[in-house]
């Protein structure tokens, strides 16, 4: 990995960009200091709003590790949290912001659904094969969607926040019309799709809870990120392209293509972790089911630093923070507001220390002096010649 910088003289200086035991302190240090804070955050809001401090303190913090069933149905929420994560990476390292998360899980999870449905009416017996086909389609559906506002960014120079959350929010209007409509299973009072068989659905491994073996897909499938981002070319230019689109352009990289590249792969990995929630816990679409894991699996990819090993832990962290969430919520008087609450101050302060980092500009203030310092340096030593 190599970073680059324009120098007075016009021409460019490239350097490798070496990770010091001091600067890998400072930046799990600031980690370290939002989590504890998030934590901190959540203990103050039990002791304000909760009559029972204590009680909620055990069902949020103690419970989760209980028995198998909630330890399985935490570890089974990490799971498209690191998928949707391994996706919020790879557009966080091509420097571009995937807003869209909420939408394409949405959507990748009812197309999944529907082709598997489809399958099945259609007498379909080889159970794997149909479980491939609707992944890769939810996974098609999503990069798709990601795509669209890759290029909108390079054809028509839309920021693709901007694309992206609106493109998102398109998609799930349109998706929860068609749980409430043509997709609705009549013979059912919620606005969801029918039920797959419970043979479509992904082995268990902790019954009776919902964690199943795609736990194990999963890692494989972040070790393989890892792979991709660290160790082939398509890894590398993709993020030269992000970090410095001058010095890329120099290097002979095509700086548009990994403007619409990146999302794509962004768009299908939160698709993909849509169509795995699927098989592993509902087999049906119900209208809502997914909200939340786009944006949670944004702060993921943000406290993993774009790191995909370190999308493991970081998932895990938010899966028990949900898990948490839920035990108090359900075992003592704590309010569904007061869970939410909670929850966007973690996601708040983690965004809040960790996103400037991720994008390079948490010392712009020093960089700005650098620079202004180098001009006059610069100017200095060409006055004698003029």
């Amino acid at each position: 990995m190599h970073s680059a910088e324009r120098k007075g003289s016009g021409f460019i200086k490239v350097r490798p960009a070496q990770m010091t035991l001091k600067s890998f302190w400072q930046r799990t240090r600031i980690t370290l200091l939002a989590l504890g804070a998030s934590i901190l955050c959540i203990v103050v809001l039990l002791l304000l709003f909760s009559n029972a401090f204590l009680d909620s303190l055990k069902l949020f913090f103690v419970v989760p590790f209980a028995n198998v069933y909630f330890f399985g149905n935490m570890l089974s929420y990490a799971v498209p949290l690191m998928i949707a994560g391994l996706g919020a990476a790879f557009a966080f390292a091509s420097h571009n912001f995937n807003l869209g998360g909420e939408g394409q899980v949405y959507a990748g999870a009812l197309v999944a659904t529907v082709v598997a449905l489809k399958a099945q009416g259609q007498g379909a017996q080889d159970v794997l094969t149909v479980r491939l086909v609707a992944l890769f389609a939810a996974a098609l559906t999503g990069g798709l969607v990601g795509g669209f506002s890759g290029m909108l960014k390079r054809r028509l120079r839309v920021d693709e926040m901007i694309s992206s959350f609106l493109a998102s929010s398109l998609v799930v209007f349109v998706v929860d019309y068609l749980l409430a409509g043509p997709l609705k299973d009549p013979n059912s009072n919620f606005q969801a799709t029918k039920t797959l068989p419970s043979a479509f659905g992904f082995a268990k491994i902790l019954p009776p809870s919902d964690l199943s073996v795609s736990i194990f897909w999963t890692l494989l499938l972040v070790m393989l990120g890892k792979l991709v981002l660290d160790r082939t070319s398509f890894g590398f230019e993709l993020k030269v392209s992000g970090a410095n689109k001058e010095f890329a352009r120099y290097a002979g990289i095509n700086g548009d293509v990994y403007s619409v590249i990146p999302l794509v792969v962004s768009g299908a990995l939160h698709a993909l972790a849509g169509g795995v929630m699927i098989f592993s816990t509902y087999l049906k679409t119900i209208q809502g089911f997914s909200a939340g894991v786009g944006w949670d699996a944004i702060a993921v990819a943000l406290i993993a630093n774009n790191n995909p090993v370190a999308l493991v832990p970081s998932a895990l962290f938010f899966a028990y923070l949900d898990a948490g969430s839920k035990s108090a919520m359900m075992g003592s008087n704590v309010s569904t507001e007061l869970v939410t609450i909670a929850q966007a101050l973690v996601f708040f302060l983690i965004t809040a220390t960790t996103l400037p980092r991720a994008f390079g500009v948490h010392n712009w203030w020093r960089c700005g002096k650098a620079r202004a310092a180098e001009e006059a340096a610069t100017k200095a030593a060409q006055g004698p010649q003029q």
